[in-house]
């Protein structure tokens, strides 16, 4: 259970850098209050770690640009481009800190490929319903509109009227659903995988799978006690859910 929340937070705090490095080039009051957020947690998460941590000096000769992040240069300094470069660091240390787990889900069931062809999709999309879209005028509306289809969302905000517009719109949410489901497969798959790999028993049976034709008689007898005894085990689990 600890592990796993471990890694439910890693991805969370990866979810936050990828989102904070999406608003470093736009100046927007609403948006800077959520990266003054993404800030103060990522300030708690070192600051914890530095207080539990038994050689405090050792700590930030081995994290120096996650107390370069946290430290508030870009409301002290004023210059637009200085604050910039300091939420660039910021981001990019989150990210390095806690990508092991995405980059993990992202080799499961060939999600990084897939996810890739939809980006693209995403935005070779946008280009045809520029031009063939009375009611849009800029590629910035024809992005939008083409991320808020694959996303499944649908604000509604902005509609395709042509049929080829249409034809456009279900190929988008075909693989927007498909990249979802992908991706909330993956995660399952990724937690399934941790969980097996902390299990002792679930490592030995693998290890006698990988040799079972070199099993002897009573190796192989331990191995079909073993099973047994976890199906066993898994049915009693299961009465007691019910």
């Amino acid at each position: 259970m600890k592990k796993r929340f471990k890694l439910i937070y890693e991805l969370f705090m990866f979810s936050l850098a990828i989102l904070s490095v999406s608003f470093i080039w736009i100046q927007n009051e609403s948006l800077q209050y959520i990266d003054k957020i993404v800030w103060f947690i990522f300030f708690v998460d070192v600051s914890i770690r530095f207080f539990k941590s038994n050689n405090k000096l050792e700590f930030i000769k081995k994290n120096p640009f996650d107390i370069i992040a946290i430290i508030p240069f870009d409301s002290v300094f004023q210059l637009a481009r200085l604050a910039r470069l300091i939420r660039v660091v910021r981001a990019f240390t989150i990210v390095k800190r806690y990508a092991k787990p995405a980059l993990a889900i992202l080799e499961i069931n060939g999600l990084q490929r897939i996810l890739t062809f939809t980006v693209i999709l995403i935005f070779a999309a946008a280009i045809p319903i520029r031009f063939i879209e009375p009611s849009i005028t800029t590629y910035e509306d024809a992005l939008w509109w083409s991320v808020v289809t694959a996303t499944t969302v649908g604000y509604g905000d902005i509609s395709v009227e042509t049929g080829l517009g249409r034809i456009i719109a279900i190929v988008l949410m075909v693989f927007g659903i498909g990249l979802l489901g992908m991706i909330t497969g993956s995660i399952a798959t990724y937690f399934i995988k941790e969980t097996e790999s902390d299990d002792p028993t679930t490592a030995y049976l693998k290890g006698q799978l990988d040799r079972l034709d070199e099993l002897s008689k009573s190796e192989l007898d331990a191995f079909i006690a073993i099973l047994k005894s976890k199906k066993e085990h898994a049915e009693v689990v299961e009465e007691l859910d019910e």
